[in-house]
């Protein structure tokens, strides 16, 4: 029984000194600490085992697993040299843009070179003319470059066409529109205009006619009446001298009268009706003069920029004067213009 106890004893200090042993070589430890700690348990387990058993010799530790070889540590990659690109020349610089004084021309241009530069052909031509149907700020206008010994010097922008063959023709609501809205656009580029406004008074011409005329016809009739009275009481002495005897003087005087009473009232009734007729072609006239004074009638409106940036002279006119109205933007080329970029309208 007392070996039965001993080697179980002994078995079970066997099985953990192995089990230290085995754990020592799994984990890894650092330096002499390690190697120190490691006697101190092989000591240990032995002075156990001794005590343990101090009559039977301990038994044999089976050896030392050989120690798995480790490769060396690989070297670090060498860094290759880097290589620097050659840096690219630098870019020219771009070209300044062209130099425009109206849409793509200058002033000063040859006929030929306004042709290159509006890429379309005109609607007419001449030596001292060229004239486009084009668009301009989304309003359809007739362009006419005008041309002084071979130089151009002025362009003018037509929006109305009384003819309305080239372009419609504007009413005076759809003319004071786009007159307000071309002068905004003009003064956003070239600041406040010099402004001018004529107006005229309403055509009163065919009321005075009638007034004068009506009243001529308002004095022949006095004439008439004043003639026909006299006839009236002629024939009427006449009719009762006659008729004095009969029976009925009085019926047949009025029966022959009558004709001549007839006449008479025509002639004061159309003297009433010329006169009621001038009246109302005076009031008429009243009424066109009040409204002159409270809102004026618009013949000519203009809006212009003198040497407008030292380039040009720049007009804006709005004209009532014809059958249709007529809406202009002109520009005049100034003497000695900077050539420096000015995109107009």
């Amino acid at each position: 029984m007392d070996e039965m106890k001993w080697a179980w004893v002994l078995f079970v200090a066997a099985t953990l000194a192995l089990l230290i042993r085995l754990s020592t070589w799994f984990v890894p430890a650092p330096g002499w600490r390690d190697a120190k700690v490691k006697q101190a348990t092989e000591t240990a387990e032995t002075a156990a085992v001794a005590e343990a058993m101090p009559e039977i010799a301990p038994a044999p530790l089976p050896p030392p697993p050989e120690p798995i070889p480790v490769p060396p540590p690989a070297p670090p990659p060498v860094a290759e040299p880097v290589r620097l690109e050659p840096e690219p020349p630098p870019a020219a610089p771009a070209p300044p843009p062209e130099e425009y004084h109206l849409r793509r021309v200058r002033w000063g241009m040859a006929p030929e070179e306004v042709r290159a530069a509006e890429r379309t052909e005109p609607l007419r031509a001449s030596a001292t003319e060229l004239t486009y149907a084009t668009m301009t700020l989304e309003l359809p206008c007739l362009l006419t470059y005008s041309f002084v010994d071979n130089h151009l010097v002025r362009a003018r922008l037509a929006f109305s066409d009384a003819s309305g063959l080239d372009i419609p023709p504007l009413t005076v609501a759809q003319a004071q529109r786009r007159f307000l809205y071309l002068r905004e656009q003009l003064r956003s580029r070239y600041g406040e205009p010099v402004q001018k406004t004529v107006t005229v008074p309403r055509d009163a011409s065919q009321l005075e006619r009638t007034v004068q005329k009506q009243a001529e016809l308002a004095k022949q009739y006095d004439v008439e009446i004043a003639e026909a009275d006299r006839r009236l009481k002629e024939h009427r002495a006449r009719l009762e001298a006659r008729f004095k005897r009969w029976k009925n003087p009085a019926e047949m005087v009025a029966r022959g009268l009558a004709p001549y009473e007839r006449d008479l009232r025509d002639l004061r009734r159309w003297k009433q009706e010329a006169l009621e007729l001038a009246g109302e072609s005076r009031k008429g006239i009243q009424e066109r003069r009040e409204a002159d004074a409270r809102e004026p009638l618009v013949a000519w409106m203009n809006a212009r920029w003198p040497a407008a940036q030292e380039l040009h002279d720049v007009e804006l006119t709005l004209d009532f004067r014809g059958r249709a109205p007529r809406l202009d933007v002109r520009y005049d080329a100034t003497r000695g213009a900077p050539s420096r970029i000015r995109h107009a309208l």
